[in-house]
């Protein structure tokens, strides 16, 4: 029998085994809970002070969100397949990458104040477009790939050790590869309604009150520094003492 066929069975048998769905429903909860992790967060809302529109702060969440849910979905296969249970020190370890990357985010961000010049990224090709209010703006495919980076940079740090120890205690590798793919849904729709929300406020800033919005990257690259610091500084503290 093909193997798409043996999927669509799975998940038609899937859809009435209340057990099962409710294992689906605690992966898209567990997803949308994920994307709330402070972390994420402040990642996020760095990332977007350089979006020029809000259709932007939308495209770069969801471009986020597929960056982690990519390295959730490698890690959950692994895990499936060996059926192996991650140390709780290597999750701790794998911390490491998201405090760095917002302590670089941070930094960009700060710089770029400085320079006057957020929505210029050095070293690239833009291409200049026009947003609502008729002004020109640079956006490139740099700005996406940043997101998409650092998503994977963060993919295994915070909440994400509740879904894969949720994960080994799945019954089958077919269920545990749709638990990971709904996980990760919840992750990028969580995002989503994340950018949506700050997304809106730098947009309004950024038009209007451009004081303001100076002043909310400025504490925004400032918050990404410290707290990445923090999650550095909590990771070496854990395997000195």
């Amino acid at each position: 029998m093909p193997k798409s066929i043996t999927i669509t069975i799975f998940l038609l048998e899937a859809m009435f085994d209340v057990e099962l769905m409710l294992l689906v429903a605690t992966g898209f909860v567990l997803g949308l809970a994920h994307a709330l992790d402070s972390d994420h967060v402040i990642a996020l809302s760095t990332i977007l002070c350089n979006s020029p529109s809000l259709r932007k702060s939308i495209v770069s969440a969801t471009a986020w969100g597929t960056g982690h849910s990519a390295t959730l979905l490698i890690v959950g296969l692994l895990v499936l397949a060996f059926r192996v249970v991650i140390p709780e020190s290597i999750m701790s370890l794998l911390e490491l990458p998201a405090g760095i990357a917002l302590i670089i985010l941070g930094i960009f961000l700060i710089r770029s104040l400085v320079k006057n010049n957020a929505n210029i990224h050095q070293h690239t090709h833009p291409h200049i477009h026009l947003d609502g209010n008729g002004k020109s703006y640079v956006h490139t495919h740099a700005h996406l790939h940043k997101s998409a980076f650092t998503g994977i940079l963060q993919g295994l740090g915070g909440s994400a050790a509740v879904m894969l120890v949720t994960l080994a205690t799945v019954p089958s590798a077919e269920l545990g590869f749709v638990f990971i793919l709904i996980f990760g849904v919840g992750v990028i729709l969580g995002m989503v309604s994340i950018a949506c929300l700050i997304g809106s406020l730098l947009t309004l800033t950024a038009s209007r009150f451009k004081k303001v919005h100076e002043k909310i990257e400025a504490v925004t690259g400032l918050i990404s520094i410290g707290f990445g610091v923090f999650i550095i500084v909590q990771v070496v503290l854990q395997y000195t003492f």
